[in-house]
């Protein structure tokens, strides 16, 4: 179904109209006086060339964002913070659990294998953790900066 918005806006767009449409216009009074009309005004806003910016826009318009910026930017540097500050609570029991874990390993590993072995399958054990637990905690500010900019976007978007 087409109606008279519908069809007024494809003409001011410039876009042709399909079958449907043009049965519209033959069949409806306000398209049929308006359709010329609107003709006219779509092609005098196709050949209007906008004036180009002045020379000072781009300075004017970050000074007057730049309060807007700087806030967001604090916004987001505290988000970092108390995402960080949360993750860190956890990471003493996570290491002494994971310096366990290392040591009976390498005990176990020490009743099979010879002790050099052993120990240098642990210590390449503990490094894939400390290796893991890196990139965990550095992936921290980089996931808050990415969800606070996608709440960002969702408020002024």
């Amino acid at each position: 179904m087409t109606t008279c918005d519908d069809v007024l806006a494809t003409l001011l767009l410039g876009r042709p109209l399909d079958a449907a449409a043009e049965a519209h216009v033959r069949a409806c009074d306000r398209c049929a006086a308006e359709a010329p009309v609107v003709g006219r005004v779509a092609g005098a806003l196709a050949t209007f060339a906008p004036p180009p910016p002045g020379p000072g826009l781009g300075a004017a318009v970050l000074r007057a964002a730049r309060p807007v910026l700087r806030q967001a930017r604090r916004a987001r540097w505290a988000a970092v913070a108390r995402a960080l500050a949360a993750s860190l609570v956890p990471l003493p029991l996570i290491v002494l659990l994971d310096a366990a874990i290392v040591r009976a390993l390498r005990s176990a590993l020490a009743v099979v294998l010879p002790s050099g072995l052993s120990t240098y399958l642990a210590f390449n054990y503990a490094a894939l953790l400390a290796l893991l637990l890196a990139i965990t905690y550095a992936a921290v500010p980089l996931l808050v900066e990415r969800q606070a900019r996608g709440r960002w976007m969702e408020s002024h978007g």
